[in-house]
């Protein structure tokens, strides 16, 4: 059939990689620059496509603000498209509310300068998510062309159709010869005919449409100022010979709708679910674990804002009070500057990888910041007045949208006398001796002291200098005892002339945990930032916890603890070759904790790593079925405990997103149990075999370190060093562990792992006319996962969004919002999808993994 070429010029922009984003944002002032005087000058260069990425316009116009109107004439002609993304973040490293909010922002971003482009643009993201179908068609967009993730083999094509679990579909694009495929087009006229017409030849063979998608462009590649004049010469040409084929100076957007109408017309194969075919490796699996630090610091940072300060300050909306909107949204911005795959990956320049540090630390203390506002404002704590006798409340808020029974740490404050500027008073007759924590029943709770301080606190207010106050500090632990969803409980500090005793719980037995305890492995890895190696001859070294002498034994009333600390004698550097025979001690605590009426296990690795070149895992038995479950963005995968095509390097390691699940499958009491491994900021696993025949049993290990010193190899020496790629120092890892009947489903496994990664969150404030528990909002049944409680952007109004994590349909879900006026459905994009329902609460089917965004007005 007779091919039609679209010719796209772009640049892929990574905004910090090989270079820092400042050495690349002058880079990127050039670029734009060079491209405005090119479209101004040029009536043959006719479009350019910015990456689909909105955050490099605000990177550009920082420098140059004055260009804002050149840009917006062009974009809002077409010469220039922009979105729908704010940043292209990577896909299984970063939330699904992450993957979400960058195209909230994005599109609307994009909408200030005139124009949004609808394109699902994929275009080195490493694998795909199996419900970006899903996610894109909330957004409006019916396609997705990508580059990594789905492979030619088997006579595949590269347009396909693909499914999200939900059903949603999308007509794909695969840039099978790379998104630089037609990088080197010519200028002289023969020289440019032949490279066409060789490309031509090349994707005809693999396409199933007559629609061909030629790049033009690389990362970080300017426009080639003669592209759209060799274009159309090379068409005048093509045009002569009669042929019926065409090349066009083109736009995504153009490309799709032929796609569109080709595949309406002639039927495409089907591929469901999530994309991330490694043959080869090409999805860079190794990044799952490359600097874990980051994933660690990113996790927290996601959860401040999605489980912390989102919905708190949704609730004080509830209660009358404003949201902040603004200063929220500049919280994303700065978590998502950290999203791209070559930031969050970890496989960038050690430069690179520092900075982002400190942006993660400051979206912390915006969210930390606001989420303590908006507590303050539902319990009626006013800290200007610094501690007060009338904080004689306990607020435990659960932001979760089921009842929950966890453990509660809670600093509490007496003060010793009021607040002067230097030299406050003190005054000994107020220290506190004793008290006790009364629920809203009268029933008296248990809890333990971990810690006893006096000191001078500061007290500030926005209308003096900060003041100084002596107060005392008793930190305390708890297990609060079903909190409601979206609410809090309260229970009152009574006073009492002593402390109360109260019996310590029990050190669970072997048989009852200590089977459960990890092993550590560590592993040599000669690999790079991207690609995990193992060296010719590896030598893997095991450490038995459970197996460790000298336990510490700490029993409180709520809880029992057992710390062991002991060096962990590894290989100090690994080559080629193998590792050395020259031994490091790195030592490793492992505690084992135990909440009383908490069914799970938690457990806490501080490993001092003083190793290079090497893999460390937490190992544990997974002996179950010929699948694990893991879950991933809006989703729970059931996957093999084996990679598609290792055989042909695809990498063994899968992702995860929180937990990964091994069902009960066995006839010993071990077996019977199904497991669930909770590892908030941790994102690789494998499960492979011991053995061979009924001797063979199964672990699943999950990456705690990949410490490697060089950005990539590239097949022909050391490449880029980064010594901070080998993780130095002191780390800390926090997994769950929860034994369960049947499989997840039957567990309801997602419960225990959320209430892991959220802890519930304590406010001591004054007494108030407010009810003992309360909701602000529900959601259920228990299957839905809510995932963002926030305002809407565009309007006062709140968003609800939840999914259903199962397989199975929800005939009738509830989502409620007690004191609302009126609820409608809206789409990811919060465009309203039907008429409001008068009242505060709105019932509707919820399919098989569906996202569900409803939108509220309080």
């Amino acid at each position: 059939m007779p091919s039609r070429m679209h010719v796209i010029s772009h640049t892929h922009w990574d905004r910090e990689w090989y270079q820092t984003f400042q050495q690349f944002r002058l880079r990127l002032v050039d670029l734009v620059d060079h491209l405005l005087d090119i479209l101004e000058n040029d009536p043959d260069f006719r479009h350019f496509n910015l990456d689909a990425q909105t955050i490099v316009l605000e990177d550009y116009l920082q420098i140059r603000p004055e260009a804002r109107e050149r840009i917006e004439k062009h974009i809002r002609s077409g010469q220039i498209t922009i979105g729908p993304w704010y940043q292209l973040n990577d896909e299984f490293l970063t939330s699904g509310e992450s993957t979400v909010r960058s195209l909230l922002i994005g599109h609307r971003v994009a909408r200030s300068f005139g124009a949004v482009m609808k394109i699902g643009y994929l275009p080195d993201q490493f694998g795909n998510l199996g419900q970006m179908p899903q996610i894109f068609q909330g957004f409006g967009i019916d396609n997705a062309i990508m580059g990594r993730g789905y492979q030619l083999a088997d006579d595949r094509k590269m347009e396909f159709k693909w499914v999200a679990p939900d059903g949603s579909c999308v007509v794909a694009s695969l840039m099978a010869y790379w998104y630089n495929n037609a990088q080197y087009i010519p200028e002289d006229g023969d020289g440019a005919l032949k490279a066409v017409a060789s490309l031509r030849d090349v994707m005809a063979a693999n396409s199933a449409i007559g629609d061909l998608l030629f790049m033009n462009g690389v990362d970080h590649l300017e426009a080639i100022p003669h592209i759209g004049r060799t274009v159309k010469a090379v068409n005048a040409r093509l045009q002569a010979d009669g042929a019926g084929d065409e090349i066009v100076h083109s736009t995504l957007p153009a490309y799709v709708d032929a796609l569109r109408e080709a595949a309406a017309e002639a039927p495409l194969a089907t591929v469901s679910g999530e994309l991330r075919e490694d043959r080869h490796g090409a999805c860079l699996a190794g990044v799952l674990s490359t600097r874990v630090y980051l994933k660690q610091a990113n996790h927290a940072s996601e959860q401040s804002l999605e489980r912390y300060a989102e919905p708190l300050s949704a609730f004080a909306r509830i209660h009358g009070a404003a949201y902040p909107q603004d200063q929220l949204r500049y919280a994303w911005k700065l978590l998502m500057q950290n999203h791209p795959h070559d930031s969050i990956c970890g496989c960038s320049i050690d430069q690179v990888h520092d900075e982002m540090m400190p942006r993660f630390d400051q979206v912390m203390q915006v969210a930390d910041f606001f989420a303590e506002r908006a507590m303050d404002t539902l319990g009626g704590r006013d800290r200007t007045k610094g501690a007060t006798d009338e904080a004689d409340r306990l607020l435990i808020f659960n932001t979760l949208n089921w009842e929950r029974t966890d453990p509660v740490t809670v600093t509490l404050e007496f003060p010793l006398g009021g607040f002067t500027r230097g030299n406050p008073p003190k005054d000994a007759a107020r220290v506190v001796h004793g008290f006790a924590l009364v629920d809203p029943d009268g029933a008296e709770v248990p809890f333990g002291i971990t810690a006893t301080e006096t000191v001078i606190a500061t007290v500030c207010n926005p209308l003096d200098l900060p003041l100084d106050q002596w107060v005392q500090r008793i930190t305390v632990e708890f297990v609060a005892e079903g909190v409601p969803a979206c609410g809090y409980k309260e229970y009152r500090i009574e006073r009492r002339p002593s402390m109360p005793a109260y019996p310590p719980v029990d050190q669970p037995g072997p048989t009852d945990l200590y089977y459960y305890d990890p092993a550590l492995e560590d592993g040599g890895d000669i690999g790079d930032e991207y690609l995990y190696r193992a060296p010719l001859n590896d030598q893997k070294l095991e450490d038995c916890l459970a197996c460790r002498k000298s336990w510490a034994i700490q029993q409180t009333p709520v809880r029992s603890t057992a710390t062991n600390l002991a060096d962990y004698l590894i290989p100090r550097s690994t080559a080629a070759e193998g590792r050395s025979a020259d031994l490091v001690a790195c030592p490793v605590e492992h505690k084992r904790t135990v909440w009383a009426g908490v069914p799970r296990a938690e457990y806490t690795l501080t490993v001092d790593n003083k190793a290079a070149d090497h893999r460390l895992r937490a190992v544990f038995d997974a002996s179950g079925g010929e699948t694990v479950t893991a879950a991933s963005a809006y989703d729970a995968v059931v996957r093999p405990n084996r990679a598609q095509h290792e055989a042909m390097g695809a990498s063994p390691f899968h992702p995860m997103l929180l937990w990964v699940d091994t069902a009960a499958d066995g006839d010993d009491e071990r077996s019977e149990q199904g497991r669930t491994l909770i590892a908030p900021g941790l994102y690789e696993y494998e499960v492979y075999e011991h053995g061979q025949g009924e001797a063979s049993y199964r672990s699943l290990a999950i990456t705690l370190l990949r410490c490697v010193g060089q950005l990539s190899g590239r097949g022909d020496g050391p490449g880029i060093q980064t010594p901070g790629g080998q993780c130095p120092g002191k780390h800390t890892f926090r997994i769950a562990l929860f034994p369960h009947a049947g499989d997840w489903k039957a567990g309801k496994v997602w419960k225990q792992a959320h209430q892991f990664a959220t802890p519930l969150k304590p406010l001591q404030c004054p007494a108030a006319a407010r009810p003992a528990c309360r909701t602000y909002v529900e959601v259920g049944p228990d299957q839905l996962i809510l995932s963002a409680l926030k305002r809407a952007e565009d309007r006062d109004t709140l968003i609800i969004r939840f999914f259903n994590t199962t397989d199975e349909d929800v005939a009738e879900a509830t989502c409620r919002v007690p004191g609302a006026k009126r609820l409608r459905v809206v789409n990811l994009d919060e465009e309203p999808q039907g008429e409001w329902t008068s009242g505060d609460s709105l019932s509707l089917p919820v399919g098989a993994k569906k996202i569900i965004t409803v939108e509220a007005e309080v």
